[in-house]
């Protein structure tokens, strides 16, 4: 019962906040954040509804629900004049774009994780190197194609400015991988007391 409520609950928080951003975009009549909203809402609309097929547990909703979120605030939110992906968190070195970049991988390894665990032989159960590389290449993958719907955006949107550069991308690849590394530390430690 208690995770039906918590789904609920979710479920319902999600819908608001995505259908607020999503009437945002459109009065604001921003089209790449009115693209990149619906393509959030999809994707946590599937999770949501499929969660038992793909083995994931409340707390994994709420980590993409969260990463929904810090994503679309990073596009939409601005503080003193500058949009908050832009916003360096520690000077010249780690910026919000970071943050999300690191926190939405950490969330995928964890998913990529549920997903396999059902399905891993032992040469890789008790082999904690094999089974993160493996994690590790799995979220790496789901971000390089994130990294592809920015470059459709370029092309297609015109938001090459807001987006950035070639550094740009290379720093999103290097946060996702320390968010990866990150979630394999947690996963590792709990698969290690799952089978013992």
């Amino acid at each position: 019962m208690k995770e039906k409520t918590e789904l609920k609950f979710i479920s319902i928080f999600t819908a608001t906040f995505l259908a607020i951003f999503i009437i945002s975009a459109l009065i604001m009549k921003n089209y790449e954040f009115l693209i990149y909203t619906i393509i959030a809402s999809i994707l946590i609309s599937i999770m949501v509804f499929y969660y038992q097929k793909f083995y994931l547990t409340p707390h994994i909703l709420l980590g993409l629900i969260i990463l929904g979120l810090l994503h679309i605030a990073g596009l939409y939110l601005h503080l003193n004049g500058t949009r908050l992906y832009d916003i360096y968190l520690i000077n010249n070195i780690f910026r919000y774009d970071n943050l999300v970049h690191s926190f939405g991988i950490f969330v995928i390894t964890f998913i990529g994780y549920n997903l396999l665990k059902p399905h891993l032989g032992k040469h890789i159960k008790y082999n904690k190197f094999l089974l993160s590389l493996i994690l590790i290449l799995i979220a790496m993958g789901i971000g390089t194609f994130n990294e592809l719907l920015e470059l459709g955006a370029v092309i297609f949107f015109n938001a090459a400015e807001k987006i950035g550069d070639y550094l740009n991308n290379a720093l999103d690849l290097f946060f996702n991988l320390i968010g990866s590394i990150i979630a394999c530390f947690f996963i590792i430690h709990y698969h290690k007391k799952t089978y013992k």
